[in-house]
């Protein structure tokens, strides 16, 4: 990226910034709206409405070796006026003039909104902005201006700096007379979070010992001090939570073992393990990870997935689907899943997932499939035996890893 200085507008640029926003209006608007239009943005974006904004201190510049190449202008936390010359496009000046405007503007007044014109509404897209609103305009000759109001209330979040979880567990340790620091040293380095029936069996087998209350119940396995399992909670903001309090304690790997709705290609009592989540929940864009599928952590979704093949179990292998609407799973929701080649469907992975991303710990899933379809076409695998053989050879299994 090139070098270049952003600072406030001088009354003496008004020239330079009214020549930026004229050159790039009459090379790229003419691609996307009418003379017309065009000739109404050259008309609003004159030099008495560019001087106006620079008297009242609103306008920006972008200074590259002594030549102005950007412009923006400031309306309380409303962004306008954004120009990059042509020439100078496509090098992050823009990228680099926003993030200058955002970083301020978002913490004064919680978000930002832009005008997107037809020529930079994906760039916005990109950066998170979301359309709250769209406009006409009529201009001469009964021509139509067309244009979004954009919305965006996200920036970085830094995890060094929103990091309450360990504030928290340091003082729910202290509670209990334990020492976070000497914790960290003693805690499972993998701890499995076992849907509630899961976690029922595995306490009746004895195979564990409880020992921490972080997070829930925390026991450590008899034979092996570095493995624990605990009742996952449920849904994606339960299981995001726990995450954070587990991994605040120093626990390395979460391993999720739940229960999932099959997709065509898996029959009851099938083993899933996923590569990550295509998800329906906000867990993920609240912590600023984008897209529609958030990954589990390779090494540890590779180990696993080992391990059970050598312990006997067929296993798949694929992405899955989690979504908040347990019950509400739409046919065209579930057809557009299908055609991504999901493997099953469940309430609480990308919450895992999201928390173990943001933290930098490992964290993968495994899912035996006890239902599939939907409305009176739903297969109720419980009380089938092939479920409840697949359970506990998945318990015995978990059970017994050294």
């Amino acid at each position: 990226m090139c070098e270049f200085k952003i600072m406030k507008a001088e009354i003496e640029e008004v020239p330079m910034i009214e020549e930026i926003v004229a050159i790039t209006i009459k090379e790229i608007y003419p691609k996307y709206y009418s003379e017309e239009v065009v000739t109404f943005f050259l008309e609003l974006h004159n030099s008495e409405s560019i001087k106006k904004d620079v008297l009242a201190k609103k306008t920006y510049v972008v200074n590259l070796k002594n030549i102005l190449v950007g412009t923006a202008t400031v309306d309380d936390n409303h962004i306008c006026r954004l120009f990059v010359l042509p020439e100078y496009q496509g090098q992050g000046i823009g990228s680099a003039l926003l993030d200058y405007l955002e970083d301020r503007i978002i913490k004064e007044y919680g978000c930002t909104l832009i005008d997107a014109s037809l020529p930079s509404g994906e760039f916005y897209r990109k950066r998170r902005y979301r359309q709250v609103e769209h406009r006409e305009h009529q201009v001469a000759n009964g021509k139509i201006l067309s244009y979004e109001v954009m919305c965006k209330k996200y920036l970085p979040i830094n995890p060094e700096i929103y990091n309450a979880p360990t504030h928290l567990v340091r003082k729910e340790m202290e509670l209990q007379g334990i020492d976070l620091d000497e914790l960290k040293k003693e805690i499972p380095m993998r701890v499995y979070l076992l849907a509630d029936s899961l976690y029922d069996t595995m306490l009746e087998k004895n195979v564990g010992t409880l020992k921490y209350h972080v997070g829930g119940e925390v026991y450590v396995m008899n034979h092996n001090a570095r493995i624990g399992f605990v009742k996952g909670e449920m849904c994606s903001p339960g299981i995001a939570t726990q995450a954070e309090d587990l991994f605040a304690a120093g626990v390395k790997e979460l391993i999720h073992v739940g229960f999932a709705g099959g997709f065509p290609g898996t029959n009851i009592g099938d083993y899933v393990i996923t590569d990550g989540a295509y998800h329906d929940t906000s867990v993920v864009g609240l912590y600023g990870f984008e897209g529609e599928r958030i990954e589990t952590s390779k090494e540890l979704t590779d180990s696993l997935y080992q391990e059970m093949k050598e312990c006997g179990l067929e296993v798949q292998r694929g992405y899955h689907w989690t979504t908040d609407a347990g019950y509400v799973e739409t046919d065209w929701y579930i057809k557009y899943f299908e055609k991504k080649g999901v493997k099953c469907v469940e309430m609480e992975g990308a919450g895992l997932f999201t928390i173990a991303k943001f933290r930098s710990r490992k964290a993968t899933g495994i899912y035996v499939v006890s239902d599939s379809g939907s409305g009176d076409d739903w297969d109720l695998g419980w009380g089938e035996a092939k479920l409840e053989q697949s359970i506990q050879k998945l318990i015995d299994v978990i059970a017994g890893w050294k």
